[in-house]
């Protein structure tokens, strides 16, 4: 707290004023706090927002690099190097002129994210997916047509995850739609327009690169009030606790198991079976028809007709050795 002048003091203050020993000007004046702000580079998303969307993206990166795994049969590695937010010319700016750009479209927002990417990591993923060895020569020219849709199907099934790790947050809907070479052709977004760039640093086998996704704030604006930490852990916290049982329900349930009727057994010398005839009456055993399930005798039954089917009415139930009744 600033000192408080005595009257004393500043009847000595008004004196030295008023005989011109010290000017009006030498008295000090609190200086006031400026803070710059550039309105062409509005922030429009809050640090803890900015932190939601990271853990997003975290999650996305992780599923990609699983699937990518899976679809090369190499070393995948994919992480987070920077998310920031910029205006979408600068975005445009800083990657190559000559680059991939994979379009999507975002429903229910109506509006398009791109991942651009390093064309050394996109001739990697090409190179192995034609038998190569994943170390990609040098290319000036552009994508032919059975490269533009092996990269079609790859990052368009790629991205069948990305609306996955925002099911928690929201419903959304990513369709891919077109690929580019030239980042000028592309206009998801005016300008000045504010978008968050997510940046994957990028391994596969021996190539390292970057894919940098790039989504518009049209897209991310009606997600904004459930970006916050507490919102998004108690989001994610009530939606997957409760459906866990449901899906394994609901998986187990739309599994088909084959089911064998076994009519009854009987036992024949090799000569006699050689020596069948048509209209040959072969004895079995009479008794229960026997339910098979994968090889073992689940329950026993009749034999009989429904609605003009051969069928088989259930009597008892059988427990093989080991299974808890």
């Amino acid at each position: 707290m600033a000192d408080v002048l005595s009257q004393q003091e500043i009847d000595a203050l008004l004196s030295a004023l008023n005989s011109g020993e010290i000017e009006a000007s030498e008295v000090s004046k609190p200086e006031r706090k400026v803070k710059v702000y550039d309105f062409k580079h509005a922030m429009r998303y809050s640090k803890e927002q900015l932190r939601s969307i990271t853990r997003i993206h975290e999650n996305f990166s992780r599923l990609v690099t699983s699937y990518l795994s899976a679809q090369l049969r190499t070393f995948v590695q994919i992480e987070i190097e920077l998310v920031e937010q910029v205006n979408y010319h600068e975005f445009i700016a800083s990657i190559p002129s000559k680059t991939i750009l994979n379009i999507f479209d975002v429903k229910p927002m109506d509006g398009k994210m791109v991942i651009e990417i390093n064309p050394q990591v996109a001739y990697a993923v090409l190179e192995r997916m034609l038998g190569g060895q994943g170390d990609p020569a040098e290319r000036d020219g552009g994508l032919t047509e059975i490269e533009t849709i092996l990269l079609q199907k790859v990052f368009s099934k790629a991205f069948d995850t990305y609306q996955n790790v925002w099911e928690n947050i929201e419903d959304i809907k990513v369709v891919w739609e077109a690929i580019e070479s030239n980042p000028q052709f592309i206009q998801i977004a005016s300008p000045n327009e504010t978008v968050i760039v997510i940046a994957l640093r990028t391994t596969i086998g021996e190539v390292t690169g970057r894919m940098t996704l790039c989504i518009p704030h049209l897209i991310v604006e009606p997600m904004l009030p459930k970006l916050t930490a507490h919102q998004w852990f108690s989001t994610m916290a009530k939606s997957k606790v409760p459906k866990q049982p449901e899906v394994i329900k609901k998986n187990l349930d739309d599994v088909k198991v084959p089911i064998i009727a076994e009519l009854g057994r009987g036992k024949l010398p090799v000569a006699d079976l050689m020596n069948l005839q048509i209209g040959d009456v072969i004895g079995i055993e009479a008794g229960k028809l026997q339910l098979k399930v994968d090889q073992l005798t689940r329950f026993l039954g009749n034999p009989g007709l429904l609605n003009g089917h051969y069928a088989v009415q259930i009597d008892q139930v059988v427990y093989p050795e080991g299974d808890d009744e």
